[in-house]
């Protein structure tokens, strides 16, 4: 025999690993937007353990339906920033070690680079904080 009923994400009960990726779609107030690529991806349905297994094992995929960011991708921004951080410190020290600048263009060369990494720290403190919700 065959069970067939509509289903709302919001009130849908996870199991397992398949809690933390509806917390996270739930929390984001992307239920809808999901339920309707399910829907267009499974016209025939699907059952509610297909529905966890997907949730649980493919969270990325099911992310990605959304528009959301996966953790993978949120990895690589804080690397990418980072790794930026990293360049302008490089630039700092080939500055402090080139004896044509006077200590006033030194102290100017730095300066113009204080709003990128103000930018670029709480780009990083953001994306960490996003991670740690996940």
């Amino acid at each position: 025999m065959t069970v067939s009923y509509e289903l709302d994400l919001n009130s849908f009960r996870a199991w397992s690993g398949a809690k933390s990726t509806l917390e996270r779609i739930q929390r984001e107030s992307k239920c809808e937007a999901l339920e309707n690529e399910l829907d267009m991806i499974y016209p025939e349905g699907m059952t509610e353990t297909q529905l966890n297994d997907l949730l649980w094992f493919e969270p990325d995929y099911c992310y990605e339906l959304v528009g959301l960011r996966t953790e993978t991708q949120i990895n690589d921004e804080i690397q990418e920033k980072k790794d930026r951080l990293q360049e302008i410190e490089e630039e700092f020290d080939e500055w402090e070690n080139d004896e044509d600048l006077t200590p006033e263009e030194l102290e100017a060369n730095k300066a113009d680079y204080q709003e990128e990494i103000e930018v670029l720290n709480n780009e990083l403190v953001e994306l960490k904080e996003e991670l740690a919700e996940l």
